[in-house]
């Protein structure tokens, strides 16, 4: 082993220039004198950091832009004058203690890091983690070694680096906040298995952007984490007739576990954020019943988040994640010549028609469905418009925007109808403390059932008669 002390300097500009490019810009100290360094991300296997990276020694402790050898990056630096401009935001303060490792034929530095991160304006935030970097060999042996190393010690999973860590603590407004699912698309000239990784990858990234937000207890968070989980099990289905079925059923089911314990929260955010306020609304005579099922209603959503803060912490979602996340680059490498050769438009034009056809399977009206057929056309219809917003980038256009909006305002009536029923079901929970409250949610929520399956039977219909964007092969992507 070997042990150092490390302390790194991070610049960038007043407006943040280099993070905004997703670029790092550190010196670091050591006792032969200064190193500069240069990060930037690129393209790497599914689940891990992957950055490029330039080195270069300095004098002292002041940025050298000359010295970056990336002509893009010192043009960035130098444009409008700024490397003057340049300014320490943060440091990084640890010891490290690195540790060559032989595993599963590639050779990985193991390094446990103990300091401080420290801003400019005096805020810090302590460092104890341990990194893992691929010197030779296989990306995935990485993740099998720290799948391991998670197992014999219950370790967490950390989504920030350092340096990302430092810019929020340097303006706060930047720590993670609840993020919505990236909307950048495919082109028609991949094939199958770099499609599969990069949607495969999204939603990943999604859900690991949210897990900040749900420790700390934010709603949208919780709600983000939810759809972001709701995504990958689409994805899943969308690709399951190249997927092992056994292997892809289990990983399913465990994220469906996660997806069901933020399920709580998420009803709970929405009943005493939407609910409780509509009924208000439409019994302003019931005030004090409607008082006391606002009581009891916040009462209840503080139980149940407070059940979910840490539920990202676990061992459990930890081993997960890094067995998904080598489990997707081992099925994109060991597809069959027939699908892995297929352009990927030609395969999401297959499954969006037997998706489109399952969705619209029952032809009769809303009101005449059970409540169990609307929530089972209610899932159809999740996994169907994802697949579509999956494919949606490979036929560009207004019909393709025009499809996309109407199947949106229809699932977004299916989810108040969704609500409503949840609060129906609410309230059951609630008569046994109050039956004043529960009645009253009973009550509100036939009516305000009826009322919804008129408003959105209009909907229905006019997303039945749309004529498919995905047939159409004239305005595929170039």
């Amino acid at each position: 082993t070997v042990t150092r002390r490390l302390i790194s300097t991070y610049f960038d500009t007043p407006h943040h220039t280099l993070r905004k490019s997703g670029i790092a810009l550190r010196i670091r100290r050591h006792p032969g004198g200064f190193e500069q360094t240069v990060k930037a991300p690129v393209q790497g296997a599914a689940g891990l950091q992957t950055y490029q990276e330039w080195n270069s020694p300095v004098p002292d402790n002041v940025p050298l832009i000359s010295g970056i050898e990336d002509r893009e990056i010192r043009s960035l630096l130098t444009l409008g004058n700024r490397q003057k401009r340049l300014r320490a935001l943060f440091v990084t303060d640890v010891e490290r203690i690195a540790l060559p490792v032989k595993f599963a034929g590639s050779e990985i530095e193991m390094a446990l890091d103990i300091g401080r991160i420290k801003a400019a304006g005096g805020q810090s935030e302590a460092v104890a983690e341990i990194e893992l970097e691929l010197l030779s060999g296989n990306p995935s042996a990485v993740l099998e070694l720290a799948l391991q190393l998670a197992e014999l010690q219950a370790l967490g999973l950390g989504h920030l680096t350092k340096s990302e860590r430092g810019y929020y603590l340097a303006r706060p407004a930047l720590r993670p906040f609840c993020c919505k699912a990236d909307k950048s698309g495919l082109s028609s000239d991949i094939m199958v298995p770099p499609a599969f990784i990069s949607i495969m990858n999204g939603t990943l990234e999604h859900l690991r952007g949210n897990e900040q937000p749900v420790a700390e207890g934010h709603p949208e968070g919780v709600h983000q984490a939810r759809v972001a989980i709701r995504r990958l099990r689409a994805a899943l289905w969308t690709f399951r007739s190249i997927l092992p079925t056994e292997e892809r059923k289990a990983f399913n089911q465990e994220f469906r576990w996660f997806q069901g314990r933020l399920s709580p929260p998420r009803d709970w955010h929405v009943f005493l954020d939407e609910t409780v306020p509509a009924i208000r609304s439409a019994y302003p005579g019931r005030r004090t019943a409607a008082a006391r099922l606002g009581k009891a209603a916040r009462e209840e959503r503080r139980r149940v988040t407070d059940d979910v803060t840490n539920l990202f912490c676990d061992v459990r979602y930890t081993r997960l994640i890094l067995q998904f996340t080598a489990w997707i680059s081992d099925q994109a490498e060991s597809l069959d010549s027939s699908v892995s050769d297929m352009p990927v438009a030609e395969f999401a034009a297959n499954i969006l028609d037997q998706s489109h056809g399952r969705f619209l399977a029952d032809p009769r009206p809303l009101a005449r469905m059970s409540t169990k057929k609307r929530h089972a056309l209610r899932k159809r219809g999740k996994k169907f418009r994802y697949a579509c917003e999956f494919f949606a980038a490979l036929w560009p256009g207004p019909r393709t925007d025009a499809w996309q909006n109407s199947m949106k305002q229809f699932q977004e009536a299916l989810g108040v109808i969704n609500d409503v029923s949840v609060a129906g079901q609410s309230a059951s929970l609630l008569v046994a403390t109050d039956s004043a409250a529960g009645n009253l949610v009973q009550e509100w929520s036939e009516q305000r059932l009826a009322e919804c399956l008129r408003e959105t039977q209009p909907k229905w219909r006019k997303f039945r008669r749309l004529e498919p964007f995905w047939r159409d092969g004239s305005n595929l992507a170039g």
